[in-house]
């Protein structure tokens, strides 16, 4: 196996993010990077393309985020998940992008 395919075996591995202190009924929650194909895709979509500047960069951020996490949990919705208090949802996004970019094993595994 090339080193590319194991890079891409282990970003398919779930990542723990340590959610303790947020309120929530858990302390760990699961993410998996997206690939870079999966963002292309994302910035596409028309509710985020048709933005920019600030607007545009908070959308694609908090919508990078939901995608990273319903890898592993098939009962998030979009929808639900913009319920969520401005508060929650930007320390949510803190943690996910700390564990999935630096955190535990970094995006790749160990």
């Amino acid at each position: 196996m090339s080193w590319l395919d194991s890079a891409i075996e282990q970003a398919n591995n779930p990542i723990d993010v340590d959610v303790s202190g947020l309120g929530l009924s858990e302390d760990i929650l699961q993410a998996k990077p997206l690939s870079a194909a999966e963002f292309q895709v994302l910035k596409s979509e028309p509710e985020i393309a048709r933005l920019s500047g600030d607007d545009r960069n908070e959308l694609l951020g908090l919508r990078t985020v939901y995608e990273m996490l319903s890898k592993c949990d098939s009962t998030l919705s979009w929808n639900k998940f913009r319920q969520l208090p401005m508060q929650l949802l930007g320390e949510l996004a803190t943690r996910v992008t700390a564990a999935v970019g630096t955190g535990q094993d970094g995006a790749l595994g160990k």
